[in-house]
This record gives structure tokens, C-alpha cells and sequence, in this order.
């Protein structure tokens, strides 16, 4: 970085510079079906574990009436808002991902700053919100594209803070300079480590929450002339030296920076759960099919690998046959492997009830094998039935990827199932309504209107 400036100063002088019409069309759409994915998570994670506490601490404390709740109603400072929202929207694992930026979830903390600051201005119209979503998210983005080596950071908070605070700095007007303390004041709050996976901790949402709390509180820091680093990146003690000292490439943060949104690469997930597991859901899935599974009873599950492989995280054979809370399901690929086999789906149900006997039954059966010889990237799935009937599947990309994405309608129904699932039940038409002003942005003349409806009923 000697005598380059800091990325940190390209990334606040493309947001504050970008306007809604210099973002492509296909890019916009982009963020609408990824805001329309996220609070569609934020509804369904409402009810989930910790959600209850966190909004009754954040109540407790009060403070200025500035923002409000999705689903659970109530007002509260800015902060405290984002907090929860964006805790709500990881609560279920069912919020986007950037699969190739170490698997960060962007959009739940972007989504809820940008809410949470909206409501705080008041006036923001649909366009001003995907704007900023849409800015919030190529930084988060491109930040988790940069970092090479896994270190345990928990990338979707410690990188996500980062996005968030680009999202609350649009809208709040900040300019280049104050954008590059905001992103200063944010390095000093970034945190969030994945040891709440392992231990199956409810901070995991918590941190997605955190990273928007700390985007929040920096931006409007920085517009009141607070200040932060400036080196922030690459400086000798900046995020990556720091954070990812052994791999990152700092040109991958400002390569094609305004001609390409990262939002656009982004992952919307088909279940409620980690998603290096999804690739062993999609083959489940696929063999539960083709062998008709229901009413058979199956006698071995082969996970089989090549040396090194690199498929999921997640050893595969360690995960809890029965989980006992739901971050543990979210993460067993035993379980959900279970799942999909004996139900031909893993849904909200199946992370927060783990009693059914098929799917345990299925579950117990996982074993993994390794083949010498084949390429560190091969895995498939096997099942054996009685009467040996069998079938394998190669495992594939999983499905939601840019590759492999979602329809609109699918999304639509993934929406509905999540407010199905929420703490607060929504009418038919509600449902509709929010996913018609999220998908049509230009007819949201106040994106406070989004939490509005979202309460009430």
C-alpha cells in the first residue's frame, strides 16, 4: 500500500457519488429481489430464539421514538432498531449470501440500517432505499471478495459493518471525507467470530445485529465531525494486515468499482440453514425423488469425498444426529441430510422441531468415505435401501446461486412461508402488499411504510 491511497477513499467517493441513475437496471433488480429475500427473513426470524430478549432489552432501555420493529411493533433510537431487524433477518441462516466472499450475509444488516436510518429521516422514497441497499452491498461484498484466508471471523458482522455503514452514509448525506471517518469509526466497532457456530450460540444473529447497530452510530458520528482512521484498509495496522494477515488482495476491492454491483453476485437461499450444506440438501433432495423415498425404509447414507475436499466447512460426519437447539440443526449436515432425505425438504419446521423419527432415523445413517485419487473438489451421495435399490448424485453447485437461482415466484413463496412463520401473524393481503411495494419501489413514496404495514395488523 506504500504511496497507494487506502481503498477505504475509492469506496467513499464511489458512494457518495453514485446516484440511482447510474446504477444498471439488471443491478437494481438485483437489490430489489435481495431486499424482497431479506425481509422476508426478517419476518420469518420474528419468533426465533433470542429475538423476544433482544427486543425486550432494546424496549427496556427506550430512548428517542425514531424507528420501529418489523412484525413486533414498538419504537425506539435508530440503533436499537437496526440491532434487532438485522438480528431477525440471520436468526433463521435463511438471509442471503456472497458465496464467494467467504460466505457473508450482507443484506440483513444493509437492509436494517437502511430501514432503521430511513424511518430517522423520514421522506425516503423506494428509490433513495434501493440505492443505498444496492451501495451497501457491493462494499460489503467486494470487502469478503478481498480476503483470502479464513481466520474465523464471522464475515457477515465483522465485513458486513462495513457495508452497513456505506447504506447509512448514503442516506444520511454524508460526504467523501465523513464517508471515509464513518468507515473508520465502523473498523473500531468490527467484530464477530464463527465459535457461536461451533457451539451452536445464539450471538451468531446477535453479531449480524451488532455489525448494524455499530453502522449505524458511525455514520452518525461521522456526520457530527466525529473521526476515524482513514487508512483503513490496507494502513500498517487496517482491516486486512490485521484481520487477514495471511491472504487478501486489496485491488479486488476497487476493481470495476461503479461499472459492476456486487449485489448482483449474490446467493438467495432455498433453506433455512449454513450454506455450504446446501449442495448435500440439493442431493438429498434429488435421491429422495428419483428412489421415492416416503414409506421405504433406507438402510445406508454414503457422503463420499476426495482428499482435501473443500465442498462445505462443515465436517460432515460431526454434526448432531439430533440437534438440541436450532442454531445446532442449522449446521448438522447429518441432520438436514436426514431431512431432506425422509421429507424431500428442509424448511422453517424442520430447524425448529428435531422429533421426527424418519428424519432422525435417516440422520443416524450419514457415514462419509474417502476416494483416493479423486479431485479434492469431488464429493456425492449414496443411498442404499432395503432390497438394495440404491442411488447416487454427484454433488453440484447449490441451488440459489447466480448460476442457479431462485425464480422470482419462488421467492414470492419463500416470502409468504417466512411471514407464515412470523412472531405476529400477517393477513393474505399484507403479505401481498409488501412484496408488491418491495418489488416495485418506485409506488414506496416513504420506506417507513414498510414497517408500518409489516405492524399492522
Amino acid at each position: 500500500m506504500a504511496n497507494q491511497p487506502d481503498p477505504a477513499h475509492a469506496l467513499a467517493a464511489h458512494v457518495c457519488g453514485t446516484e440511482l441513475d447510474d446504477v444498471p437496471a439488471q443491478s437494481l433488480e438485483a437489490t430489489g429481489r435481495d431486499a424482497l429475500d431479506t425481509f422476508g427473513a426478517m419476518l420469518g426470524g420474528s419468533g426465533a430464539p433470542g429475538i423476544e430478549e433482544l427486543a425486550g432489552l432494546t424496549h427496556r432501555w427506550g430512548g428517542l421514538e425514531e424507528a420501529g420493529l418489523v412484525v413486533l411493533g414498538g419504537r425506539m433510537p435508530a440503533h436499537h432498531a437496526a440491532l434487532v431487524n438485522s438480528a431477525m433477518g440471520h436468526a433463521l441462516d435463511f438471509d442471503d449470501t456472497y458465496d464467494k466472499g467467504g460466505h457473508v450475509h450482507p443484506g440483513t444488516s444493509v437492509l436494517a440500517v437502511s430501514l432503521a436510518v430511513g424511518e430517522s429521516l423520514g421522506g425516503v422514497t423506494g428509490g433513495q432505499l434501493m440505492l443505498a441497499v444496492t451501495l451497501g452491498l457491493d462494499v460489503s461484498c467486494r470487502l469478503g471478495l478481498a480476503a483470502h484466508d479464513d481466520r474465523g471471523w464471522h464475515r457477515t458482522a465483522s465485513f458486513g459493518i462495513f457495508g452497513a455503514t456505506a447504506s447509512a452514509g448514503k442516506l444520511l448525506g454524508l460526504d467523501k471525507e465523513k464517508m471515509v471517518h464513518a468507515f473508520g469509526i465502523a473498523y473500531s466497532q468490527a467484530a464477530g467470530n464463527r465459535q457461536c457456530i461451533v457451539d451452536g450460540a445464539l450471538t451468531k444473529r446477535f453479531q449480524a445485529g451488532q455489525a448494524a447497530h455499530g453502522a449505524v452510530l458511525a455514520a452518525f458520528l461521522a456526520k457530527e465531525g466525529f473521526t476515524g482512521a482513514e487508512n483503513i484498509f490496507g494502513g500498517r495496522y487496517g482491516f486486512f494486515p490485521m484481520y487477514q494477515p495471511d491472504g487478501y488482495d486489496l485491488s479486488l476491492v476497487t476493481k470495476d468499482l461503479g461499472k459492476e454491483f456486487f449485489g448482483d453476485r449474490l446467493s438467495l437461499k432455498p433453506y433455512p440453514c449454513g450454506r455450504p450444506t446446501h449442495s448435500y440438501i440439493d442431493a438429498a433432495i434429488k435421491l429422495n425423488r428419483e428412489l421415492d423415498l416416503k414409506g421405504k425404509t433406507i438402510e445406508s447414507v454414503t457422503v463420499r469425498t476426495g482428499p482435501g475436499n473443500s465442498k462445505s466447512r462443515y465436517n460432515v460426519s460431526a454434526g448432531a444426529v439430533k440437534p438440541s437447539q436450532q442454531v445446532e440443526a442449522q449446521f448438522s449436515v447429518p441432520y438436514l441430510v436426514g431431512s431432506a432425505l425422509a421429507l424431500g425438504k428442509v424448511g422453517i419446521d424442520q430447524i425448529n422441531f428435531f422429533d421426527d423419527a424418519a428424519v432422525l432415523s435417516a440422520a443416524s445413517l450419514v457415514k462419509t468415505e474417502t476416494v483416493e485419487g479423486a479431485s479434492g473438489d469431488w464429493a456425492e451421495l449414496e443411498v442404499v435401501c432395503a432390497g438394495d435399490e440404491r442411488a447416487s448424485t454427484e454433488l453440484m453447485p447449490p441451488s440459489g446461486s447466480p448460476e442457479n437461482p431462485l425464480a422470482t415466484e419462488q421467492l414470492k413463496e419463500k416470502f409468504r412461508d417466512c411471514a407464515a412463520h412470523s412472531a405476529v401473524g400477517l393477513s393474505g393481503q399484507t403479505v401481498e402488499d409488501l412484496i408488491g411495494l418491495i418489488m416495485h419501489p418506485e409506488s414506496l413514496t416513504d420506506s417507513s411504510q414498510l414497517i408500518k404495514l409489516s405492524t399492522d395488523n
